[in-house]
């Protein structure tokens, strides 16, 4: 049965403060080359996913490999987080010095 991969990454924040974390998913499905049911199975897994975590969700990315080539990504952001908050954390990603919290 044709597969993907899906790599997911998310930013969110528990009571342990802000956090990242990777995971990654094979996914099944039946025609490897329909991008539509790819992104139909990609939006179900990375639901589950926000779902099921007990952290709240910020924002996070998500690869999609095709036999071993990426065909997609998928961003997704929280737009009930405080936008401040939002930009502090991102300006903290994009920061080229290394910070240890």
């Amino acid at each position: 049965m044709p597969r993907f991969e899906l790599h997911l990454f998310t930013i969110s924040e528990g009571d342990e403060g802000i956090k990242s974390s990777e995971s990654k998913a094979m996914c099944w499905v039946k025609d490897s080359g329909d991008m539509e049911e790819i992104e139909d199975v990609s939006d179900k897994v990375i639901s589950e996913n926000i779902e099921n975590n007990p952290d709240l969700i910020m924002f996070g990315t998500a690869s999609i490999k095709v036999k071993g080539q990426i065909v997609m990504t998928l961003s997704f952001r929280n737009d009930n987080i405080d936008e401040d908050k939002m930009n502090s954390v991102l300006d903290l990603i994009a920061s080229k010095e290394e910070t240890i919290h």
